[in-house]
């Protein structure tokens, strides 16, 4: 009986043994499956992760007061390139800076004249009237007409000018007067000054100021400087009084002189002012002025 019992407690206890087999196999067999399922689902992840990447997951940073930073744009590193791979072409160079030429050396005052009459006749002159001018002597004769108008004077002997074509004559009455005919002599004069702007004529001025003062010195004045002179005369001029036209005029010896006292006293400067006419005279007056204004600047 007790062995019985000992063979019976035996069987059950193998029982338990198989079955605990048993279910230790069948764990191992699901948690196997498992592993599998797990792996194919972390290689299709990998898989797909490969051809689509997941949005990253915004981080969120603490508040903090601190002044705003502009966000810097990160510029592509230039690619660098072999110098035999660079182009044969070389870079284009800087164009050099045009220098001005240098201005021609002054000539000597007694040598003057080609030089003058070549400037001068350049300029854009009326047609026809640059004949006018008188070419010898140029500088000499303009510092010398200068200093006589400055002082109410005319210079005989210094002409700037070709004389008149139309002499003065009188007229076919009594009376002797100014009249448009005589204002009509001046008016190839007036058009040649008129025909170049003062701007043009100061550049020469420029130039020739030295062998102007040296010529304004040579008449006694080393100290005074020229350019004050020009001036004054200019102011001579505009100083001319207005007249109501016809003027009467005398002849008691050679030449013609004013009927009226307070004209014929006037220096003779502002006379031959007077001798342009109305029209005339304000014409030279306006040319004066604009001179007076750019030597003055």
């Amino acid at each position: 009986m007790q062995r019985l019992i000992t063979l019976l407690w035996q069987n059950k206890a193998e029982v338990a043994m198989t079955e605990q087999k048993v279910n230790n196999n069948q764990q191992l067999y699901y948690a196997g499956i498992i592993a599998v399922v797990v792996v194919i689902l972390l290689a299709l992840w990998l898989l797909f992760s490969k051809d689509k990447a997941p949005e990253p997951l915004p981080v969120l940073t603490p508040e903090v007061n601190e002044p705003a930073v502009p966000a810097q744009v990160v510029q592509p590193e230039p690619e660098t390139v072999e110098p035999e791979q660079q182009a044969e072409t070389p870079a284009p160079r800087p164009e050099p800076m045009r220098q001005a030429e240098p201005e021609a050396p002054l000539p000597t005052l007694e040598q003057s004249d080609v030089e003058v009459k070549q400037r001068l006749l350049t300029l854009n002159w009326r047609t026809g009237l640059a004949g006018l001018f008188v070419t010898e002597q140029m500088l000499r004769n303009f510092v010398v007409q200068t200093d006589n108008i400055a002082q109410g004077q005319q210079a005989l002997g210094h002409p700037l000018f070709q004389p008149l074509q139309q002499s003065f004559s009188e007229a076919d009455d009594d009376k002797m007067q100014l009249n448009e005919q005589h204002f009509k002599r001046y008016e190839p004069y007036i058009q040649l000054l008129e025909s170049v702007p003062p701007e043009q004529l100061v550049p020469l001025f420029n130039r020739y100021e030295p062998l102007l003062q040296q010529a304004y010195a040579e008449l006694g004045y080393p100290d005074e400087l020229y350019k004050n002179k020009l001036l004054a005369a200019i102011d001579m001029l505009l100083a001319t009084p207005e007249v109501a036209y016809p003027l009467a005029l005398e002849r008691p010896a050679v030449v013609y002189t004013f009927a009226d006292p307070v004209i014929e006293q006037l220096p003779a400067a502002q006379k031959q002012m007077i001798r342009l006419g109305p029209d005339n005279q304000q014409r030279v007056k306006a040319l004066l002025r604009q001179y007076k204004q750019v030597l003055q600047q």
